[in-house]
């Protein structure tokens, strides 16, 4: 129908609408484009405008650190304003386009990792993850593996008693660092529809209950510029962000103290975020690289090519099992040398001379590659997000304090796993790890993602998680959350392309309820 800027509008408006989403990042605006045409009066309430603005990105401002054992604090305070972008089409516009699925052991329970388990399967969430694969026009990660049978391009020939796998990760056009012109249709295109309105600059403060507290009654909205709105619906989807989700659920405190959600202390806990740890290599440091014995082709995991997948070397459930560990994957970013000609300050000696000398077929040749380790971030009831109430930004909201926290057991599992992963190398013939992090170095030498997990995570289980499997709001009857702060564990996997194929199903769900209710 429209995009409205709630800037221009008579202070004091009212916005009606059947469902109203908060934010219009990838979430918000897929859950619209599910919607669209359809009977269901739809308005988005969107912080930003098209473009990215220091001001508005400031609202993000909050303070950050990162805590784990044997290895000093990390201050972090940037991070809140860096990881996310607070404009239409969300981060979405600052997005590479990586999109992969969880694996299947992602979901699983698994007895040696506390609070595990997710309340749906893969095999659930498989046709949502092929709708969103089509709707951002990338091949479907199905059972048969295509991706995996080019010739030219073989997978690594490891041995599947070791658990470990190749893992193909695909690139979409449809992000604003791949393909603005693509994206802005993306972005804008859905708000065609009779049937939806976009409300830009528009930032909810409050969510307002019942003074039950079992259902939203309204929202309330203000611009940067001083103006006050209120906006009214039957249903409302929060999809503001992994951290702004919980911020905004605590903040909302006006029938109970503690916020909305929160009668079990969950909200803003188990934060989870995604790590890469790699150290690169000179003429005194060993760095972290992979050998690969021979000359065979390793274009599946090193391509630099948009159009082409390429491979990760992920930790299936049978090697974590044996292991005791989450998810891990290795990534190969990039040949060092393929040559044995290469000068020494560019090579990691070591892992020269090893892999020489024990393996047959190297014949003193072979593939040098740098990589990067991901272990899965633990779910951690102490890695949370709070509000700081005596600082405020310009609209009210108390600023955020993230506590990012790891645990012996994170290091322990991200060492085991880079061990196992050399072990099945090895085993197989295909080459050799070499992996010099000292555990005192493993912050100092991390690099954050900007994935944010957990805070609101999904349980069928009230007193385990913030929202049920068909992600409302425990004990809220007209309140939903999309994003990846429903996800009770982070895995290693981007998490878009999951965020996506939730939102569908969450699609499929208010047409049932809410058509049923008209």
């Amino acid at each position: 129908m429209a995009f409205i800027d709630a800037r221009t509008l008579p202070d004091a408006s009212r916005i009606d609408a059947d469902l109203v989403i908060i934010g219009g990042g990838l979430a918000g605006i897929t859950l619209a484009r599910e919607l669209a045409g359809g009977p269901l009066k739809v308005a988005i309430l969107e912080s930003g405008g098209r473009e990215i603005d220091a001001e508005i990105q400031a609202l993000y401002a909050g303070t950050a650190v990162v805590k784990a054992p044997d290895n000093p604090d990390k201050p972090f305070d940037d991070y809140p304003i860096q990881s996310r972008a607070r404009v239409l089409g969300g981060s979405g516009m600052v997005w590479g386009g990586k999109c992969v699925p969880l694996d299947p052991a992602d979901f699983a329970a698994r007895p040696w990792v506390p609070h595990s388990g997710w309340p749906l399967t893969r095999r659930r969430m498989q046709p949502f993850y092929d709708r969103a694969c089509d709707l951002l026009e990338i091949p479907r990660f199905d059972a048969d593996n295509k991706m995996l049978k080019d010739p030219a391009r073989p997978p690594l020939a490891l041995d599947p008693r070791d658990g470990f796998f190749s893992a193909p990760r695909v690139l979409t056009r449809y992000s604003g660092g791949a393909d603005k012109d693509a994206f802005d249709r993306f972005r804008t295109d859905f708000a065609d529809a009779a049937n939806i309105t976009v409300y830009l600059h528009a930032n909810v403060t409050q969510i307002r209950q019942t003074a039950k507290g079992d259902e939203v009654e309204g929202l309330d909205v203000a611009c940067l510029d001083g103006k006050r709105h209120a906006a009214v619906g039957k249903t409302y989807v929060l999809a503001v962000g992994g951290i702004e989700n919980a911020r905004l659920l605590l903040a909302s405190n006006s029938v109970r103290p503690e916020g909305i959600g929160n009668r079990h202390d969950l909200v803003g806990r188990f934060f989870q975020g995604h790590v890469t740890y790699s150290q690169d290599s000179d003429a005194e440091t060993e760095g972290t690289a992979i050998h690969i014995s021979g000359q065979a082709s390793m274009g599946l995991y090193s391509t630099l090519r948009r159009s082409l997948p390429q491979c990760v070397v992920a930790a299936g459930l049978p090697a974590q099992a044996r292991m005791g560990t989450g998810n891990f994957t290795a990534t190969f970013n990039g040949v060092v040398q393929t040559e044995t000609a290469t000068p020494p300050e560019v090579e990691t000696q070591a892992m020269r001379r090893i892999a020489s000398r024990v393996d047959a077929n190297s014949q003193g040749k072979g593939q040098l590659f740098g990589f990067f380790g991901m272990s899965e971030h633990l779910p951690n009831p102490d890695s949370r997000v709070t509000l700081n109430p005596s600082v405020k930004d310009p609209l009210g909201l108390p600023r955020i304090h993230l506590e990012w926290r790891y645990g012996k057991a994170d290091w322990d599992n991200l060492e085991r796993s880079a061990a196992g992963f050399g072990d099945a190398l090895g085993a197989s013939g295909q080459g050799r790890v070499c992996w010099p992090i000292k555990r005192g170095q493993l912050l100092e030498i991390s690099s954050a993602s900007r994935h944010h997990m957990g805070a609101t995570r999904m349980s069928a289980d009230p007193t385990k998680g913030v929202v049920d499997p068909d992600l409302r709001v425990h004990e809220i009857s007209n309140l939903y959350i999309a994003g990846s702060s429903v996800f009770p564990t982070s895995g290693i996997a981007n998490p878009t392309l999951t965020i996506l194929a939730l939102v569908m199903r969450l699609a499929d769900h208010l047409k049932r309820d809410m058509g049923a209710r008209r």
